[in-house]
């Protein structure tokens, strides 16, 4: 029997074992934990602490660990990892692989299974899944409730693993038509644009790169949301939901587009023309307006949107998408060669922004000669919000004018000694002698005005 010397520091000593990891609560704190044990080699502790969780929290962890490829592939190739069927199955699911479920417990199995086909799920729970009848599916597994549990499950918890972001609250303001919600903008990227904007006509090439820098930079970076106005929701340089994001999404679906694959595992869907959103709280999948509202609220779903902004790849993928939709029939950088050669380059700007904002198209505008930036001005406002007098603006669209092309309303009201700040109430027979005049609010408490008035 060996016995320990008494005050000896060479006697035979023994090490307790050191326990696994408990869950620690989310998995991406759980993934911090064991790549902090592989700087201690300690893979078989890793694979313990990984085995005592339920399934989900195993993917999940390992999820959040393939962001760290050099962890991920040293923590998944020691082979306490590799002899342990659920951790390999888990594995499985996290490569896209099919998982190898034969002898696991049968909730288990239909876990595994579920998260698995995520990213399938417009074709079972979504506009193109067949009715559900579960006696008649053809896998054992879906033919068990617990499955569409587990399913929404998984699309709940990949929202969950999105990035966190400072989202900005705006309060709703119905006077200007604002209903309210979240803003963000993110940190722009030096050099990021669209490779088609380099062509070799000198002139079309500044234009291109104009009409970016006002659109695709000035309405806010890549990593930009708002979804406080009447639009629902807004990505990257102003694109909405309810515009020109339509094509920017069929322009990545048919280009096979990365940034789409963390968009739909996290239930979100842009096909046929409508919006599908996953709402797992209520075990249903919305359509059209109503994705909008869920979207426009759900802080995973803005957090997806963003982490793709986030990784370079894909935010060059959203660039080129955009730009792509902007060069079409009635996007903002369709310019007629005709303007391009003829207007100078912040009228073009500035009719672009409007295009952009809605209204008459570049077909609508197309002409040699280049209209008076007050025409331009007047025309437009019959598609902004407006006041009760529709000759007066909100404060929001009068501000919106105020920026386009770097300012240039303000730079020709102040050059051709408009009026400008004008302290009055307006009559209601106010027209200054002129049909088409239009007031801009100045201030948001006082009825001051910049006045265009119609040409003479």
């Amino acid at each position: 029997m060996l016995q320990r010397e008494q005050n000896s520091t060479s006697a035979l000593q023994s090490t307790p074992p050191v326990p696994p990891v408990s869950w620690t609560g989310d998995a991406v704190t759980m993934a911090t934990a064991m790549t902090r044990l592989l700087l201690e080699h300690d893979t078989d502790r890793i694979a313990k602490s990984l085995a005592m969780l339920w399934v989900r929290g195993i993917v999940d962890t390992l999820f959040m660990l393939k962001r760290d490829a050099g962890a991920f592939a040293a923590i998944t190739a020691a082979p306490a990892f590799r002899a342990d069927q659920r951790l390999m199955a888990a594995l499985d699911v996290v490569e896209g692989r099919q998982p190898k479920v034969e002898g696991l417990f049968p909730d288990q199995a239909i876990e595994f299974q579920a998260m698995h086909d995520v990213p399938n799920w417009p074709k079972i729970i979504g506009p193109d899944a067949p009715p559900l009848v579960l006696k008649d599916a053809a896998d054992l597994v879906q033919r068990d409730p617990r499955y569409y549990d587990a399913l929404y499950d998984a699309i709940r918890r990949n929202r969950a693993m999105a990035g966190e972001y400072l989202l900005r609250s705006v309060k709703a303001r119905p006077k200007d038509h604002v209903p309210g919600g979240y803003i963000y903008v993110g940190p722009s990227h030096k050099g990021d644009q669209p490779d088609a904007l380099d062509v070799p006509d000198a002139k079309r090439k500044a234009v291109n790169e104009a009409i970016w820098k006002e659109l695709g930079v000035g309405e806010g970076t890549q990593a930009s949301i708002n979804t406080w106005d009447t639009a629902k929701f807004s990505f990257g340089p102003g694109f909405a939901a309810t515009g020109l994001l339509r094509s920017v999404m069929d322009n990545l679906a048919k280009a096979g587009a990365d940034a789409l694959v963390p968009l739909k595992a996290a239930g979100l869907v842009y096909q046929n023309g409508t919006w599908f959103v996953v709402d797992p709280a209520t075990r249903t999948v919305r359509s059209g307006r109503e994705a909008l509202d869920l979207l426009s609220q759900d802080r995973g779903l803005i957090g997806t949107f963003l982490d793709t902004a986030g990784d370079t790849r894909m935010r060059k993928q959203w660039m080129d998408a955009e730009w792509q939709a902007m060069m079409g029939g009635s996007g903002a950088a369709a310019v007629p060669k005709r303007v391009v050669e003829n207007w100078p380059i912040d009228l073009i700007v500035f009719v672009a922004h409007c295009v952009h904002w809605g209204g008459r198209t570049w077909k609508q505008w197309e002409s040699d000669d280049p209209p008076a930036v007050f025409e331009v001005v007047r025309t437009q406002a019959r598609s902004v919000g407006h006041q009760k007098d529709p000759r007066v603006l909100t404060l929001l669209s009068a501000n919106t004018f105020r920026s386009f092309a770097g300012g240039l309303l303000m730079k020709t009201l102040r050059e051709q000694g408009r009026r400008q700040d004008t302290p009055v109430n307006l009559p209601d027979d106010w027209n200054t002698g002129f049909a088409g005049a239009v007031a801009l609010p100045a201030s948001a408490t006082k009825p001051v005005f910049h006045l265009i008035e119609a040409d003479e």
